[in-house]
């Protein structure tokens, strides 16, 4: 009987080795696990910041060439009237001229 005790005993030894193994090996695999975590969270971030970056230099330029070409329509536009004006001064003068007389 006091065998069976010492070998009852031996394996609740056992037990509580290889248990406390596991919990050890859990509490590594937990931090391991938490640090690869911490470690891809850092990953993304940069990989979306730089991401953002890269979009908001190219929507810079695109709103850039896009000022830059409604200037150029705007200035053509200025250019024509300017033109027009210059062409037919003398007959606008006198027909806003003819109108203010009129009344």
């Amino acid at each position: 009987m006091d065998k069976l005790i010492k070998n009852i005993s031996e394996i609740e030894e056992a037990a509580s080795s290889v248990m406390d193994s596991m919990n050890d090996r859990k509490t590594a695999y937990a931090a391991e696990i938490k640090e690869k975590t911490a470690a891809f969270d850092q990953q993304l971030e940069e990989a979306t910041a730089k991401q953002l970056d890269e979009l908001q230099k190219r929507m810079k330029a695109e709103m850039q060439e896009k000022l830059e070409s409604q200037k150029a329509a705007g200035q053509k536009v200025l250019d024509e009237l300017e033109e027009i004006y210059q062409q037919n001064h003398a007959q606008l003068a006198a027909s806003c001229f003819q109108q203010m007389i009129k009344e």
